[in-house]
């Protein structure tokens, strides 16, 4: 009796292996949660690190629901490019580079290009609407998270004075909005 007690205590698997590999398998799940929120994050601070600041010009919009959520929508000068400033047509969803000069306060749109231009700055965008004599163009800064009240008050103040944002640009011509600024201040 004692010889098959020893021999089953030595071909059974150890007892903490099925134990640990559920183990493992949680901890690799939860690390990798964490690294796709930790991207998401830093990728969305990024250029407010270590982007170039510009100035862009903000125009009213009409938002459909201003009890949507917490933000202020925003249009840019920028937002409707003419097609002449194209040097070759862009479709409906197409990636567009948009090369920007100062003028007076502002940096305004002076060429859409399908590739990043050599030098001066520039915003990434996408094509919206390809129609008549120009493009319209999202940059994935229309929207400026604010607290509820302050968001409310702002937009009405955008509508009704002249305001813009100041916006910080990547290499890569990502952008992020750093603050909106209203002749006069954006409280109201």
């Amino acid at each position: 009796m004692l010889e098959a007690t020893y021999r089953f205590d030595t071909t059974s698997k150890p007892a903490l292996s099925g134990k640990w590999m559920i183990s493992a398998g949680l901890v690799l799940t939860l690390l990798l949660q964490l690294a796709v929120l930790g991207t998401e994050y830093v990728s969305s601070i990024w250029p407010l690190k270590y982007g170039q600041p510009i100035l862009l010009k903000t125009e009213p919009i009409d938002p459909r629901s201003l009890f949507r959520g917490n933000y202020v929508r925003l249009n840019y000068a920028i937002s409707t490019v003419e097609r002449d400033l194209a040097t070759e047509p862009f479709r409906r969803h197409q990636p567009v580079y948009v090369a920007l000069k100062p003028e007076g306060r502002y940096h305004v749109a002076s060429a859409l290009l399908h590739e990043p231009p050599q030098q001066g700055p520039f915003i990434r965008g996408r094509v919206r609407w390809a129609g008549g004599e120009v493009y319209r163009i999202e940059y994935g800064i229309e929207a400026f998270f604010m607290p509820k009240q302050k968001a409310l008050a702002a937009q009405s103040a955008v509508r009704e004075k002249e305001a813009w944002a100041q916006v910080y640009l990547l290499d890569s011509g990502k952008a992020a909005i750093a603050d909106l600024l209203c002749e006069g201040g954006c409280e109201g």
